[in-house]
């Protein structure tokens, strides 16, 4: 169904007023001339005009402020939405950002491994284990990495609440619950400190990865939902 514009609709009301106006007044004239029976004379046609008028804007003032009001109150609706879907869309490029830079860092921590280190099936490899320097030497690098996957858990919790917050101004929180659900239950899997244990730093490398690739995963999820909702809700808007 095609929506009317503001313009639209005040031609509409200016069209059955008119009508109105015409109509009221041809009634009037037949009342008074007993269906065309009698003349009447020219103060009673001014009478019948006056009363048409005064009929007419009466009938007009609620209509009008009705179909005014109504379009204000969809435009601010629309309004409200957006500017909350916005700042969804916001928070979601801050979220991707801070995986991204985690992203850069394991890059980082990744090419500090020697890659006689590197294959597990080979006999004689040498595990590089806690103690190893590599780990004393780019210890602010570890730690920074460590502390980027907090900054992610961060953004993730700020995003959720943009789309509590959306999904409340636009009444779709009821559909969006399951949705979200399922990503705060996907990202606490992700987000496991207790179970992130390692021994050597291969291990470590590995459980980073594999944090950085369920990360990627889920923003994509994200993404999915993002521009399959929100991003089109703004385009119509």
């Amino acid at each position: 169904m095609i929506k009317k514009s503001l313009e639209d609709k005040i031609k509409d009301i200016a069209f059955w007023t008119i009508v109105f106006f015409i109509l009221y007044t041809i009634l009037g004239f037949l009342l008074e001339t007993k269906w065309l029976s009698e003349i009447i004379s020219l103060p009673k046609i001014n009478e019948i005009l006056k009363d048409s008028l005064t009929i007419t804007a009466t009938f007009l003032a609620p209509v009008a402020a009705f179909v005014l009001f109504s379009d204000w109150r969809e435009q601010h609706n629309k309004q409200v939405r957006n500017e909350f879907g916005l700042k969804v869309f916001s928070q979601f490029e801050k979220f991707s950002k801070e995986i991204d830079h985690a992203g850069f860092i394991f890059t980082e921590l990744d090419c500090l491994m020697p890659d006689e280190h590197r294959d597990k099936l080979d006999p004689n490899r040498m595990p590089l284990g806690l103690d190893h320097p590599i780990f004393e030497k780019n210890h602010n690098l570890i730690l920074s990495y460590l502390k980027q996957i907090h900054v992610i858990q961060e953004e993730f919790n700020t995003l959720v609440d943009k789309f509590r917050y959306f999904g409340v101004v636009t009444n779709q929180l009821r559909q969006m619950e399951g949705w979200l659900k399922n990503i705060l239950e996907e990202f606490g899997n992700i987000y496991d400190e207790l179970n992130d244990t390692y021994s050597e730093y291969l291990q470590f490398l590995e459980i980073m990865d594999e944090k950085n690739n369920l990360y990627i995963k889920l923003r994509s999820q994200i993404e999915r939902k993002l521009t399959l909702n929100i991003l089109q809700q703004l385009q119509e808007g």
